[in-house]
This record gives C-alpha cells, sequence and structure tokens, in this order.
C-alpha cells in the first residue's frame, strides 16, 4: 500500500531573526513536521540549529521535530538533541565508520523518549551501505543538491530519482517500512517525479518561504502528489 506523501519544510530557510513566527507558519500552513538542520562547521561548511535553540522553540509547536545532523562526530550531538525535543533524528552515513553500532548508539539514547533513526546520505555516496542497516532504520534521507550548499544557490539535482529507486527496492526486498526522505531544493515542479520514484517525505526548500500564501502552496503540492 502506498504511503501518503509528508510533507514539512527546511526552518534554516526561514528568517532567523523570527523563528518563533516561523513555526506559527509552517504549522498554519498545514505542514506535517519541521525540518530542522544541525550542521558543526566542518562536516558542513555552514552552522546550522544548535540544540538549545531548537529546546526553546519545541514548546511552540506540536509538529514533529526531525533533525538532520550533518557533522563530523554526530553521536557527540545526539544526547542534547534527544533532550531538546527531537523527534527523529538522520545522521549522515559518511560520518561515522561504524555504521551498525552508531546506529544502535542514536536509538540507545532516545529509546526512553521514543526518538527515531534515519540516515542520510549525500549526493555524490554510493548507497551499498544502506542494504546491511536498513532495516534498523526508520528513514533514509536522500539530498537532492551538495550537502549545505543551499545558501550558495545550488539546485536541486535530478540525479536523487534513481537514488530513490534503489532505496525503494531495498526497503522492499528487506519487508521493511521506511520513510523515504529527499531535501534540497524540493519546490512543486519536481514532486510528481519523487513520488513516482519513491518519496515518501519531501522537505520543502527555501521557495516555499517566497510564496504570498504558504497554505495554498502546500495544498497544490499535496495535489500533484495524488495525481
Amino acid at each position: 500500500m502506498m504511503q501518503k506523501l509528508r510533507l514539512g519544510a527546511a526552518l534554516f530557510n526561514g528568517d532567523h531573526g523570527r523563528l518563533a513566527d516561523e513555526v506559527a507558519r509552517l504549522e498554519a500552513a498545514g505542514l506535517d513536521f519541521i525540518h530542522l538542520d544541525v550542521f558543526d562547521g566542518h562536516f558542513v561548511p555552514d552552522l546550522g540549529f544548535p540544540p538549545r535553540t531548537i529546546a526553546a522553540l519545541r514548546p511552540l509547536t506540536k509538529l514533529p521535530f526531525e533533525v538532520h545532523l550533518g557533522a563530523t562526530d554526530p553521536l557527540r550531538f545526539v544526547p542534547h538533541l534527544v533532550d531538546a525535543g527531537a523527534d527523529l533524528i538522520v545522521f549522515h552515513a559518511e560520518s561515522v565508520t561504524m555504521l551498525y553500532e552508531a546506529l544502535f548508539a542514536v536509538r540507545d539514547s532516545g529509546r526512553d523518549q521514543g526518538v527515531q533513526v534515519g540516515l542520510a546520505f549525500g549526493l555524490g555516496t554510493s548507497l551499498t551501505g544502506l542494504e546491511p542497516v536498513i532495516t534498523l532504520v526508520d528513514a533514509v534521507l536522500l539530498l537532492s543538491r551538495v550537502t549545505g550548499e543551499g545558501a550558495r544557490g545550488a539546485a536541486f539535482n535530478p540525479l536523487v530519482l534513481p537514488r530513490l529507486r534503489m532505496v525503494r527496492t531495498l526497503a522492499e526486498a528487506a519487508g521493511k517500512t521506511v520513510d523515504i526522505q529527499v531535501a534540497g531544493g524540493v519546490n512543486r515542479t519536481h514532486v510528481a517525479d519523487l513520488v513516482a520514484a519513491g518519496a515518501t517525505t519531501l522537505a520543502l526548500g527555501g521557495g516555499l518561504y517566497k510564496v504570498p500564501d504558504m497554505a495554498q502552496e502546500v495544498d497544490e503540492i499535496r495535489k500533484l502528489a495524488a495525481g
């Protein structure tokens, strides 16, 4: 059975001087979750939201907080993100040498709070490491442009489409329901192709913040996804 498409937005693309207002705007627009980028300035050149900012925003909305953790030492951040109220923590497969053990460590850190665990893969990273651990993850996030390059104007890259099909095939072969996510320059023009390739969740990019009516845009994207 096809999973219903989930839509979220990357708060990093919002107005950082009005984060509370932006959170309220995303919730009012009818989105399903808020995508929060946590970058360390090393694994990704930019700096993302620190855990204390996430903790300050957590009481402001009932929407799930889904963290994209781009850090050279992701396990160091995990307990703080759990305490801050993250509902899903997605770390990069490229950032750890012992993937199986890292997944268990993240799950153990958030077990009492019910935090889910996901793996992210950069656009140029092979997906061969996913097959042995796919039964351990709740989500797989595929980046559709180079991580952290949105601020430099990098566009959505259709190379993500065959990668989506590969993840869908791996999940089906393993009999595992996995939330297959895409982030990086995603807008309404990409929705039909992404859904057809297997995406079940889209983290919409900065274009969502520029439309005159965010709720209408979200509604239109849902209609496009439904065909």
